[in-house]
């Protein structure tokens, strides 16, 4: 395992030479570019080394790479509960993005960096050696990464797209950084030039990598991007910058080239950390030498012995909202989390692989996903308000226990889109989601405090006292209340189980749409450094 957090200046990306895993090799910038883009086999590398880095950059151990992104954005949302343990307690009382803490910081790194080799990349591939099919593949995946990327930063850096489509976001650069530029920067693009960006080199990717490419059957390789994943992210970021009707056909698209196919019970209830599971689409996979990034399973796995931190966890609230007879309920749970012990409701979706080698696949995109875009589109477009019900029910149904079916869906309108973001909320749930659809959907984050005294079994010793009090857990992982119970009963027998500890924005204020806690903020080094930041569009009153 390789633990090797560094600054890197803008424009200077390691990781991206001829070793993928390897994050002490010289930039691509300091070598010259005859040398590293001599053919297709040298410019394969790079792009493994720029997924490399945005999956192994980081500064702690709470912020390696996207993975952490992903987590943060889940702490940050309305069903994931943070026990006292280690890590993301900015990220779950919105002090993050907004006061620019360590996840801020890697964010703009982690996304520019590899977007600066990307462009190296596109610069150079058409005047190196190689057959044209692999130019084309290798021109589509740095577009595609490049697109993946300027998604990334549309969604977080600046409210929904339809809020204020001319609102800041972050500047946009397709070629090159050179050092002048680097140092005096480019002006911040507007939330809608940015999305606009993401689809034109995505689109430029669905072009490019020919239907035909296969990645392999290796699980180190399905990060790489094939033409079903282009279709997803096509799929996501039209949902984002609400072109319904490229969502609809993307989504249709990218699900059916995968057969439609949704994880059976066994499947999803496995660990979510197998990237060559049926219905994953994307994902990155770790090995033994390489498994930096399994290490967010530590926060991530709450039931395995020896996973370190255990600390996303789940509302007690958002239990409530699964069907009886769905299976995923049943995978939330009163217990002592793996890490730190803590009484919490506890979620088994994500567990290591293999937890002594520190092994676990991360997730990016699934077939279930398609489906919620698809009904999402589909409910915005005249004449497909039963298809968007169908689709919801068709997921519904593969998510009921043997036997059961899913009720019928009758929602139109609001009502019908306000099922659909449940029903992410309930699919998606850890899976980095949560704060994107806030911002997105003009939403506030949703939570109420849940505390309650709860029966316990205990020690009780001859001269009274009681110890080893630990809470009664249910067949069906649930407690039994003592509420009821008088203040004597509660203190000597009974314990408090808590659900959310943070229930207001930093500011002591309600939660609201549009909060600018909810955003990512361009960094203070960006901003000090950067004389032409704010030239084209200005900097939002919220951060002024």
């Amino acid at each position: 395992m390789k633990l090797n957090f560094k600054t890197i200046c803008f424009g200077a990306l390691a990781a991206c030479t001829f070793t993928a895993c390897d994050l002490d090799t010289a930039p691509t910038t300091s070598l010259d570019a005859d040398a590293v883009y001599k053919n297709t086999e040298n410019a394969d590398r790079v792009m493994r080394g720029v997924w490399n880095y945005i999956f192994n950059s980081g500064s702690t151990y709470a912020s390696i790479g996207y993975g952490a992104i992903m987590m943060n954005d889940d702490f940050a949302g309305s069903d994931v509960v943070r026990t006292t343990s280690y890590g993301y307690s900015s990220s779950y009382n919105l002090t993050n993005g907004y006061g620019r803490g360590e996840i801020n910081d890697v964010m703009w790194d982690m996304v520019y960096d590899p977007i600066n080799n990307c462009n190296a990349v596109l610069a150079n591939i058409d005047n190196i050696e190689g057959e044209q099919t692999e130019k084309d593949r290798i021109k589509g995946q740095a577009y595609a990464t490049r697109g993946f990327l300027y998604m990334l930063l549309a969604s977080h850096y600046s409210f929904a797209i339809d809020k204020d489509p001319n609102a800041v976001c972050v500047p946009i650069y397709t070629e090159p950084t050179s050092y002048d530029m680097a140092v005096t920067g480019k002006p911040a693009s507007s939330v809608s030039e940015v999305y606009a960006q993401a689809l034109a080199d995505l689109k430029a990717g669905y072009d490019l990598i020919p239907t035909d490419y296969n990645r392999g059957s290796n699980a180190t390789d399905q990060y790489k991007i094939d033409h079903t994943v282009v279709a997803g992210l096509l799929a996501r970021t039209s949902l984002y910058a609400r072109e319904w009707q490229e969502a609809y056909n993307y989504a249709d698209e990218a699900m059916n080239l995968k057969n439609r196919y949704l994880m059976n019970e066994t499947e999803y209830k496995s660990g979510f950390n197998n990237a060559l599971n049926q219905e994953w689409m994307w994902g990155y996979s770790c090995t033994i030498d390489d498994n930096l990034p399994a290490y967010n399973f530590h926060f991530k796995d709450s039931t395995t012995p020896g996973s370190g931190y255990s600390c996303l966890n789940v509302d007690p609230y958002f239990k409530e909202l699964f069907d009886d007879n769905d299976y995923r309920k049943g995978m939330f749970f009163w217990g002592p989390n793996a890490g730190y012990g803590e009484w919490t409701m506890l979620s088994s979706k994500f567990k290591f692989a293999d937890v002594d080698n520190m092994l676990a696949d991360i997730v990016m995109m699934r077939v279930a996903e398609m489906y919620l875009i698809k009904a999402e589109a589909a409910a915005h477009l005249p004449g497909k308000t039963s298809e968007a019900q169908s689709l919801l029910k068709e997921l519904r149904d593969a998510r009921m226990k043997p036997g059961y079916t899913a009720a019928e869906i009758t929602a139109t309108g609001d009502d019908l889109l306000k099922e659909i973001w449940l029903e992410r909320r309930k699919e998606l749930w850890g899976e980095g989601f949560a704060l994107t659809d806030i911002i997105r959907n003009q939403q506030p984050v949703e939570r109420k405090a849940w505390q309650h005294f709860v029966e316990c079994t205990y020690n009780e010793h001859e001269d009274g006292s009681v110890t080893d009090k630990t809470p009664i857990v249910t067949e069906t992982g649930d407690v039994i209340f003592a509420d009821d119970k008088d203040e004597a009963y509660q203190s000597k027998y009974c314990v408090i189980l808590q659900g959310h500890s943070t229930v207001k924005l930093p500011d002591g204020t309600d939660f609201v749409p549009n909060s600018k806690y909810y955003l990512f903020r361009i960094t203070e080094q960006e901003e000090l450094q950067n004389l032409n930041l704010y030239n084209d569009h200005p900097k939002l009153d919220i951060y002024r």
